[in-house]
């Protein structure tokens, strides 16, 4: 079984479930329902899993309430935390999710705090070991893992381990730029949103975008179209476009964290890049007819229903 260690990005999801948004001051909305649930990598978590995979994290998770419960929630699901560093006093960072019966989302986020994670012989040998080494963008932002992202990802390269990464919306902040072109130089494919690429690097389109990503380190580039599937830029060859699958929408949140967990499950089991973005586009219809994160995040038998092309 492949291990594929996901860093950082542990964070907790309050899922609400409302009725429309945005929301309005003075104006009074039922809410359907109030969930705790693992976000972040912690959806890419519990999708390799299910899918699986041997899925573990390497990050920190507060001591509270929120942390405890995600944790449990991880560990039981499945989910190597052997290398989850807690802390006494320490708080996880939280983000509120509203939902609404639209499918539109919004994410409010509260960061947590508690001492920086630490780099040790455990974690090392889980970094060594590993099938693959995936860097979520959002983790490089986050004050208790960011600083450890580059020696994490110099563990993971002098090991031979292959890094995969999602910049995600975030990167092109000039805080974790830096941090962000740096893990970009080392990854064996980049995947991101087309308004990511061109945000990113500045590029007229998304062609000429995958190109700077390549030329800065990225051997692969995986941009991702929603519900027009996705591009895939593999190597010097040419394009190769993979159309959507045609589902109903429910919920996009979660939606590209589980298409990284297909990609980086198929990629691993069969090597190729365009198959294993077809496979993450299943993986991703999969999950946006779904509602919520965490534990609502597909199972292999949802996945299969819609993977058509190829009978295992």
């Amino acid at each position: 079984m492949s291990k594929i260690v996901f860093f950082g990005d542990l964070v907790t999801d309050v899922v609400m479930h409302v009725e429309r948004l945005p929301i309005e001051a003075n104006r009074v909305q039922n809410v359907h329902s109030i969930g705790i649930e693992p976000g972040g990598a912690g959806n890419s978590l519990l999708t390799a899993v299910r899918l699986g995979a041997h899925a573990a994290a390497l990050g920190t998770i507060g001591a509270d309430g929120n942390g405890e419960q995600v944790y449990r929630i991880l560990r039981d699901e499945g989910v190597d935390v052997s290398c989850v560093q807690r802390g006494e006093g320490s708080v996880n960072m939280s983000v509120i999710v509203m939902i609404d019966d639209a499918g539109q989302h919004v994410f409010l986020v509260h960061e947590g705090f508690g001492d920086e994670l630490r780099l040790g012989e455990a974690e090392r040998a889980l970094i060594e070991g590993a099938a693959a080494f995936f860097v979520p963008g959002y983790a490089l932002h986050e004050p208790r893992v960011g600083e450890m992202a580059i020696p994490a990802l110099q563990i993971a390269v002098r090991a031979g381990v292959p890094v995969y990464c999602d910049l995600g919306p975030i990167v092109s902040d000039a805080v974790v730029r830096d941090k962000a072109l740096a893990v970009l130089a080392n990854s064996r494919a980049c995947l991101l949103t087309e308004d990511e690429a061109l945000t990113f690097t500045g590029a007229a389109d998304a062609d000429a975008a995958a190109r700077w990503l390549q030329a800065h380190g990225a051997r692969d580039v995986i941009i991702k179209r929603g519900p027009q599937g996705c591009s895939c830029y593999v190597g010097d060859g040419p394009r190769v476009d993979i159309a959507g699958l045609k589902v109903d929408v429910r919920d996009t949140a979660g939606a590209g964290d589980s298409f990284a967990a297909g990609f980086l499950f198929d990629v691993l089991q069969h090597g190729n890049v365009i198959e294993a973005a077809r496979f993450a586009n299943a993986v991703g219809a999969a999950k946006v007819q779904k509602l919520g994160t965490g534990r609502n995040m597909p199972t292999r038998e949802e996945v299969w229903r819609l993977v058509d092309w190829r009978m295992e």
